[in-house]
């Protein structure tokens, strides 16, 4: 074989080992990191084919948030404590790094005391905006898990790195909200039930908990075939 003609096949098989090594590594790096949650398995969806209900209350939601963005106008519907607690928070969150940012928030919005939605509005269930939060400084698991996804919004995280998910917890027969979000370090879960108030948990941890029913974030929806039953389930 002649000089030329082996370096060609020497350079043909250079390059087709790079293209068998960095495909696998580009697929690694493009696959959505909530692909599995709790171990199962998530199935993007159009909103046709999501939850009516729940698309209902998001979409009113977010359009509450767009047209009162409270936590984008220096907490101009805050209350002065809570105003002045969050421009610290602005002011601080450029220099964090992403898991002492997300401690911050989570602790931020655990310190309000927890209350039912029949308590603060006189109904079963109600998904409250950002300033009906902050006025009654109280709220159900959804009230936080909603405030978390704004403020992280408005300090900078890319929808895409933020998922609400609603879960079915069957030691306790109830179902419950929590943010995720996805870190270099893995996923991980801001919740309001836990101590101390800036814990954040690896959904791993949680995985034997949880059964996980919806998902979703401004720009998708995902469900995980959740059994009707469980969502019939008290809050």
């Amino acid at each position: 074989m002649t000089r030329p003609r082996l370096m060609g096949h020497l350079c043909g098989l250079v390059c087709f080992l790079l293209l068998c090594f960095c495909l696998p590594v580009q697929a690694a790096q493009e696959r959505d990191p909530f692909e599995q949650l709790f171990g199962k398995m998530a199935y993007p969806c159009e909103a046709r084919e999501f939850s009516r209900y729940i698309e209902q209350e998001w979409t009113k939601v977010l359009q509450a948030n767009r047209d009162k963005p409270c936590l984008r106008r220096d907490g101009s519907c805050l209350q002065p404590g809570d105003a002045s607690h969050w421009l610290y928070l602005t002011g601080r969150a450029p220099g964090m790094d992403e898991m002492t940012l997300l401690r911050t928030v989570n602790a931020f919005f655990n310190r309000f005391p927890s209350a039912s939605d029949m308590e603060n509005y006189g109904v079963e269930d109600r998904w409250p905006s950002l300033e009906e939060f902050f006025s009654r400084r109280s709220g159900d698991c959804k009230a936080y898990t909603l405030s978390k996804y704004f403020a992280l919004r408005a300090l900078g995280l890319p929808d895409a790195k933020l998922r609400i998910v609603l879960v079915h917890l069957p030691q306790h027969k109830i179902n419950h909200a929590f943010l995720a979000v996805a870190t270099g370090r893995g996923v991980f879960i801001l919740d309001n039930n836990v101590r101390p108030l800036d814990l954040i948990l690896p959904q791993e941890k949680l995985a034997s908990r949880c059964v996980p029913l919806f998902m979703f974030n401004e720009t998708g929806r995902w469900t995980f075939r959740p059994n009707t039953k469980l969502l019939r389930a008290r809050k």
